[in-house]
């Protein structure tokens, strides 16, 4: 059984955030000050005619802009799950680029209307390494998540119903990761193993309010599974001993900004099987500014961070970004799909 000890330490976005062209002006969103949170996952992309481009920002702050144009390693539309917004086509990305100071890949999944391709939502992650490091070597890469579209421009924020509530349903997906204690098999003790995983998330907005809270994996499991980050985790082996299934993670109500993004760090983390002694996180997002036929924001997206002790010494760690739509925006009246 291959065991690793995971650094999962995402390195923080650009500050200038929003969507591109292909011109080079400043972005509108550049003097628009984000939180740390925030930070991790707005990013500055771009879509024409195809051809998508990612800005990664290293902690240095020394940008990689990659484009399917020049760095394309692979790109299919064959795996995605069915975009869950009629009228809407998918496609994923998979980009590398090689310089003198390190290496830098990249995977997009980008959604957008036929009819509209203007109208669009690239998510992914990013990781580079050192010269030197192998892709293997996945405790001294810097790695990112992001996502980014026009209806995450900041500069055009959503204009947010003054009452009601909205229920968001959708998934998340990243890396877990779990360190065994003392309740598992000798040779585990101590030990680190990590996989991809996907759950579903569902969140309630109240506009009343302005909060927003829910739960991941109370509507269904907590799956591990290789999709997305297999250059990272697929060569590594069988998946950890102690699988992400059953897990739950509870986010109690917290307020919402009036530019729609919000920071939940009211987290709990609950096992069937296991005591979960402390939990400890972050729920960063922000709603979009495409209203849906009801009037709400139709999608709300971000970052989770959650780390939890258990009773026997073992500690785990969820990490991933998130995308949640309302029911309405997944399934218009008949009158409305296109």
């Amino acid at each position: 059984m291959r065991t690793a000890a995971v650094a999962l330490g995402i390195s923080a976005l650009p500050v200038t955030a929003g969507c591109v062209g292909t011109s080079n002006d400043e972005p509108p969103m550049a003097h628009i000050e984000l939180s740390e949170t925030l930070k991790r996952f707005k990013t500055t992309t771009g879509f024409v005619d195809g051809v998508v481009t990612v800005e990664a920002r290293r902690r240095d702050g020394s940008p990689r802009i990659l484009t399917s144009a020049r760095h394309l390693e692979a790109e299919w539309g064959l795996y995605a799950p069915a975009p869950p917004i009629p009228g809407f086509v998918s496609r994923e990305f998979l980009l590398s680029e090689n310089r003198h100071d390190g290496r830098t890949l990249l995977y997009a999944l980008v959604e957008w209307d036929d009819e509209n391709p203007d109208d669009y939502m690239a998510f992914g992650w990013w990781m580079h390494l050192p010269v030197g490091v192998s892709f293997r070597e996945l405790e001294a890469a810097e790695l990112g998540v992001f996502m980014d579209g026009p209806e995450l421009d900041l500069s055009n924020p959503p204009e947010m119903p003054p009452s009601g509530e909205a229920t968001y349903l959708g998934a998340i997906g990243g890396l877990y990761e779990y360190r065994y204690g003392s309740g598992w098999r000798e040779e585990l003790q101590g030990e680190s193993q990590y996989v991809e995983f996907s759950a579903p998330i569902e969140l309630t907005a109240d506009f009343s309010d302005a909060s927003i809270g829910g739960c991941i994996g109370c509507t269904g499991d907590v799956v591990a599974e290789t999709l997305h980050l297999y250059p990272i985790v697929a060569w590594r082996g069988p998946p950890p001993d102690a699988l992400p299934a059953d897990y739950e993670i509870h986010l109690g109500h917290t307020p919402f900004q009036a530019n729609g993004t919000f920071e939940n760090t009211d987290i709990t983390v609950s096992h069937p099987e296991r005591t979960v002694t402390e939990t400890e996180g972050v729920l960063g997002g922000q709603f979009s500014n495409v209203p849906d036929s009801h009037g709400n924001p139709r999608r709300v997206v971000g970052l989770a961070d959650v780390r939890f002790d258990e009773a026997d010494g073992s500690s785990g760690s969820f990490l991933g970004g998130f995308s949640a739509l309302t029911p309405v925006t997944v399934a218009p009246p008949e009158s409305e799909t296109p």
